[in-house]
């Protein structure tokens, strides 16, 4: 680590190694790395392969995990952004992972204004860690795509092999990171899988305001103001997914046997409200709360070129996906823990 310690810092981060020392007491089935570990995602997915025996370790530009736990304090934490190919390269030479998660990206609000920091962590940063993969003998890398690489005007509902054609550039970054995976897949061998993922509910919003973080920030301002401004239309109709479920879907995925899959991205979904259906379930548990609506100029167009309806059949039959959250049970977990 003396080397990588020297290295100058990475955009966005401090170049640094965070080691717990219960690490080497871990009895794990396999060593882990999650790129953008310490996010929303990121630390919950530490924690569950933690907990299940897993070495785990995290790269990020924050040491500090979104879901503090006892399972995530025996992760080893980096810092620093994916888009430094060395780091990327030296961190995945010093720990000859079985497998990494790769979850670091810019989103889609902020990849709209900024989008030169999207392109290096999406794109450079994606092709990074395949390329750090196949150098150093990963055997699987799991990739976290979106629902917002389909665009608009497509059939419905979506599927697999339905053309993709985003309307914003964190959509055209995520469709050639499965592009690039999928060539690494049949160019080298990678045993590349990904998701893609509706908009994701959880007591926490994604970092960088992307234009899905109103499912999660109605929520938040529900208990913490008791109102809320919509920056959507009420009639936007958005597929959500629970993060618990997204955390349960990666791993699902990666443990799925290679024979049983029959194709390298996947569509999952929890379920497929409308913005004003999302507030009705919140206001009949918190009557009190006022929602309205002034919508973005710029986030509500992004969210309406989503598809309306997502089909996740091949996810189901190939890898045993079952979401365990609809819209209801969304609303209770989120708002428990928003209480707690």
């Amino acid at each position: 680590m003396a080397a990588l310690r020297m290295r100058a810092a990475a955009p966005g981060g401090t170049l640094s190694c965070r080691a717990n020392p219960l690490r080497h007491d871990v009895a794990g089935n396999m060593r882990a790395l999650i790129t953008g570990g310490t996010g929303n995602i990121g630390s919950r997915l530490a924690a569950a392969l933690v907990e299940r025996g897993d070495e785990v370790a995290a790269l990020d530009i924050r040491a500090d995990p979104a879901v503090p736990s006892p399972a995530f304090a025996r992760v080893r934490v980096w810092t620093g952004g994916v888009d430094d190919a060395a780091l990327v390269d030296g961190v995945v030479r010093e720990l000859r992972p079985d497998a990494i998660f790769h979850l670091g990206a810019i989103l889609s609000a902020q990849a709209e204004e900024r989008p030169d920091l999207a392109w290096r962590v999406n794109l450079e940063g994606t092709r990074n860690v395949l390329a750090a993969a196949h150098r150093h003998d990963v055997s699987r890398v799991v990739f976290t795509s979106t629902i917002a690489t389909y665009g608009a005007g497509v059939a419905l509902p979506v599927t697999e092999a339905t053309p993709q054609w985003p309307a914003g550039l964190y959509g055209v970054t995520k469709v050639a990171g499965e592009r690039l995976g999928v060539y690494y897949h049949h160019r080298f061998g990678l045993d590349f899988r990904g998701v893609r993922l509706s908009a994701m509910v959880a007591p926490r919003p994604p970092a960088g305001g992307a234009a899905s973080a109103f499912v999660c920030e109605l929520f938040i301002e529900a208990v913490r103001r008791g109102a809320y401004t919509f920056q959507v239309y009420p009639t936007s109709r958005v597929p959500i997914v629970w993060v618990g479920d997204v955390v349960r879907a990666l791993i699902l995925l990666h443990d799925a046997p290679p024979e049983r899959l029959r194709q390298r991205v996947y569509n999952i979904i929890g379920a497929c409200p409308s913005v004003a259906e999302m507030a009705a379930a919140v206001t009949r548990r918190l009557p009190q709360v006022r929602f309205t609506f002034a919508p973005d100029p710029v986030k509500a167009p992004i969210v309406d070129s989503w598809p309306a309806q997502m089909d996740d059949s091949a996810a189901r039959a190939d890898w045993g996906w079952a979401p365990q959250f609809d819209l209801e049970r969304m609303t209770d977990a989120t708002l428990a823990e928003l209480r707690r």
